[in-house]
């Protein structure tokens, strides 16, 4: 017989599916579907629900239902914000090491890697992975894990934005191409290029402001 969903596998798997907009801001999602989707109680379901809405993934009104979370354009400005700064200090520090080859070595592997995406029209999970991965050569260099730790819940927003900007018209081969720019400015030792081009690499709020009308109903008015 097969073992019934767990809360965390449940709430994993809404988080991913809210994230990758699956389940789009604004829609109402129903306890007694996933339950029957699950094979699980209400109370399990309810559960992983509550932690989403915690998260502030879910909204939550009694007797009316349960809805995905339209996006905050003010909140993501100040995620955004807090990574810019973050990033930009953990590249400071990495800039100041004498010896950057190993990790440079493995930014150039990874970025051959990305090229394979180049022609993409969706962020795939393989190069989400890849694209993670570029900044957390910079980050871990100089850091432990505890500083993602500390941001993860601003980087699951900041990862939704990602997606409706690439909706949005934003090309993956555009993120390709800036995060060849910082690594060959970081080759280059220029300091004040490399963080210039991580903060333009990073703030996308302005260009989906810019962009089409198309996705204006996943945003808070």
């Amino acid at each position: 017989m097969e073992k019934p969903a767990s809360s965390d596998i449940i709430y994993n798997n809404l988080l991913d599916r809210i994230i990758n907009l699956e389940l789009e801001p604004g829609c109402k999602i129903s306890e007694n579907k996933i339950a029957e989707e699950y094979k699980v109680s209400r109370s399990v379901v309810r559960n992983s629900i509550a932690r989403l809405a915690q998260l502030g993934f879910l909204d939550v009104y009694p007797q009316r239902g349960t809805y995905v979370t339209l996006i905050d354009l003010e909140y993501i400005k100040t995620a955004l914000l807090i990574r810019i700064s973050v990033e930009k200090e953990m590249l400071y520090r990495f800039m100041k090491k004498e010896d950057k080859s190993s990790v440079i070595k493995k930014m150039e592997e990874n970025i051959e890697q990305q090229k394979k995406f180049y022609d993409a029209k969706e962020y795939l999970l393989d190069f989400k992975r890849l694209d993670e991965q570029f900044h957390e050569y910079i980050m871990l260099s100089v850091e432990t894990k505890n500083i993602l730790r500390l941001i993860n819940e601003h980087l699951l927003h900041i990862s939704r934005w990602r997606n409706v900007y690439i909706k949005s018209g934003y090309k993956i081969s555009r993120l390709i191409d800036e995060h060849d720019t910082i690594l060959k400015h970081i080759k280059d030792n220029n300091l004040e290029k490399a963080l210039d081009s991580m903060s333009h690499h990073i703030d996308t709020v302005s260009y989906v402001i810019k962009s089409s009308d198309e996705y204006k109903h996943y945003f808070r008015n």
